[in-house]
């Protein structure tokens, strides 16, 4: 795999994407956790075929996903987004770093973890649980990971800002890599909890319709739309890896 850096100038050859990458950032901010997005997408946009985000990506684009949550604390995605397909949350065992701490985030607890999540060794996976969720679901997860009951906003879900919080003041995570979907894509940008999106554009054009078609955020139009910094270009063959910081910014929409 050759792979080129393209921006910021000059360009020139690397070994790996993201390679020199760290997370958080020196100099950041003091606050919550440093939380990062990475995702792939088709050219027109869709980041799935047939609900799953696996058949897009190039070993170039895995081994750079891997890189970036070998930079990070902990690793999260929704609970949709393991109903969809089988997955990790982790490295390989071979390449002896630390696992990432693997974080489920559900408001109803309908994750098939069993099914679907694929553990490695010295891995520990924890579930954020809304408090609107049924007790029941508390025992029937409590037996598989361990299960931290979370504030509930007023629809029910996950407030996702105390949960940073929890995230940082009791288990020390300082950077978090978020692997969608969608949905909690969307719920962290519209609440401001986004400093950077990772996103690779994968040399594919899948149509589809709308309602249909899953994309980078699902959910309402946002009223505060973020303001994306480009702050670095790799190229490698026909596929882009994108790195953005998000500033948010009033919307002009009426």
């Amino acid at each position: 795999m050759r792979a080129l850096r393209l921006y910021p100038p000059p360009g020139r050859e690397v070994s790996a994407i993201y390679e020199d990458l760290d997370l958080p950032p020196a100099g950041r901010y003091a606050g919550g956790p440093y939380v990062v997005l990475n995702m792939v997408s088709s050219v027109d946009g869709r980041t799935a075929m047939e609900g799953k985000a696996a058949g897009l990506g190039s070993p170039t684009d895995r081994r750079a996903m891997r890189t970036l949550r070998s930079k990070a604390d902990a690793v999260m995605i929704g609970a949709g987004t393991l109903r969809a397909e089988s997955l990790s949350l982790g490295l390989d065992p071979s390449e002896g770093l630390p696992q990432p701490l693997a974080i489920i985030v559900t408001n109803t607890g309908d994750v098939p973890l069993e099914e679907h999540l694929i553990v490695p060794e010295g891995q520990e996976v924890l579930i954020l649980l809304s408090e609107a969720a049924r007790k029941s679901v508390v025992d029937r997860l409590g037996k598989l990971a361990r299960v931290v009951r979370m504030p509930a906003d007023s629809s029910g879900a996950v407030d996702l800002e105390e949960a940073l919080r929890d995230l940082k003041s009791e288990r020390g995570v300082e950077s978090i890599v978020v692997e969608g979907g969608p949905g909690l894509n969307h719920a962290l940008i519209s609440r401001y909890l986004v400093d950077e999106l990772f996103l690779t554009v994968a040399p594919e054009v899948l149509g589809g319709t709308a309602d249909r078609t899953l994309t980078l955020l699902k959910g309402p139009e946002l009223t505060i739309r973020p303001t994306l910094e480009l702050l670095s270009i790799y190229a490698a063959e026909s596929e882009l890896f994108l790195r953005y910081s998000l500033v948010c910014t009033t919307s002009n929409s009426t």
